[in-house]
């Protein structure tokens, strides 16, 4: 919810190319969101949960890892949630171009 790239996003849907969400939990910085918390408590799910749901609501595929079997569990939970069109806008505003993982090559100038 930190790095949207809607500019990338839309020019790939616009070529038929799928997108991949990567590092969608922003190394659990984004849990920790007090927008996410308030989404995550109104439907009484995680934060992980919400997030992950946000991002295959969207039509991006996810990949979210976890060390705790516990967690990854709760994390296939996501597909049950149905966030409403407020709940989507909330967390389109957190958009901030937070690129965490930006190694030379990695990331071109295109967004």
């Amino acid at each position: 919810p930190y790095l949207q790239n809607n500019k990338v996003v839309n020019w790939a849907k616009q070529h038929g190319i799928h997108i991949t969400s990567y590092m969608t939990l922003a190394y659990g910085k984004a849990l920790k969101d007090e927008t996410i918390q308030t989404i995550a408590k109104k439907h009484n799910a995680t934060p992980a949960q919400i997030i992950l749901a946000w991002a295959m609501n969207e039509g991006y595929s996810v990949i979210p890892s976890s060390t705790k079997r516990e967690n990854l569990a709760s994390n296939l939970l996501s597909v049950n949630i149905k966030l409403d069109s407020e709940d989507k806008q909330a967390i389109a505003k957190l958009d901030c171009h937070d690129r965490l993982v930006s190694p030379e090559g990695l990331a071109p100038h295109w967004d």
